[in-house]
């Protein structure tokens, strides 16, 4: 009887502590939704110690090389550990470069909105001190552009200087189908040209001493998306927690 009672306590305590195949498989299938995509080992906190990072990220499908969630994971030699969700998207990366020059690496995340990766997403941190901060990127919303007369448009890239003009007479024949010119150039009615937002930057040196800066690309369009007659290239630095654009220039659509 003793025997016995043995046994069952023993059946008894494998079948509360031992997995179920199903418990594993479904463990198993959890862990195997992420995927590693990348790692560093830079100071981001600005104690002279290099934390160690890892770039993550849930793909959409086995099929997909689209990422649904991608994720930060920063280990200090402390134990310190934070997170930082970014967007998803295609190839996503990170650059770690001091922009807001406080001697201390920041977090540049891009990620690809399409396929193609004409359309990309940015975003960018800081852990100095220990606090997860997100620094806004720059944006050219002063831009501004018009159809003027005699096939051409204007162009105003800095408010306090002259528009610049564009010369469109190679596509005379589309505005005036589109009525917005005659045959002889005159504005039948006004209206604005597209200038699309900050799709790609990059990461540039400015100069040995002033240190890390970034450059913008935005294209310039007409009446559609299609009708492209240029891009705008800016440099920016980021000063008194705000960025500058240093200077602006203006590159034709050559095709």
């Amino acid at each position: 009887m003793k025997h016995y009672f043995l046994f069952f306590l023993l059946c008894t305590c494998l079948c509360i502590f031992i997995p179920t195949a199903s418990t594993i498989k479904e463990a198993k299938s959890e862990s195997d939704d992420s995927s590693f995509i990348n790692s560093y080992e830079e100071d981001l906190t600005g104690d002279g110690l290099r934390e160690y990072v890892t770039l993550n990220g849930v793909l959409l499908t086995d099929k997909s090389d689209y990422y649904r969630d991608v994720w930060l994971d920063i280990t200090s030699p402390f134990s310190h550990q934070w997170k930082i969700s970014f967007e998803g998207g295609y190839d996503p990366h990170l650059q770690l470069i001091d922009f807001n020059h406080d001697h201390t690496f920041d977090m540049f995340y891009e990620v690809a909105k399409d396929e193609d990766k004409r359309h990309n997403f940015y975003q960018l941190y800081t852990l100095k001190n220990g606090e997860v901060e997100q620094i806004p990127l720059p944006k050219n919303n002063h831009i501004r552009g018009e159809f003027v007369k005699n096939f051409q448009v204007e162009l105003n890239m800095h408010p306090n200087k002259k528009p610049m003009q564009i010369n469109i007479k190679d596509k005379k024949d589309d505005y005036v189908q589109e009525e917005i010119y005659d045959e002889n150039g005159k504005l039948l009615k006004k209206q604005q040209i597209n200038i699309s937002p900050i799709t790609f930057m990059e990461p540039i040196l400015i100069s040995e001493t002033k240190g890390y800066g970034l450059k913008s690309y935005q294209s310039v369009k007409g009446t559609n998306q299609n009708d492209l007659f240029g891009e705008i290239v800016t440099l920016w630095y980021y000063k008194n927690d705000k960025w500058v654009a240093l200077k602006s220039d203006w590159r034709e659509n050559s095709s």
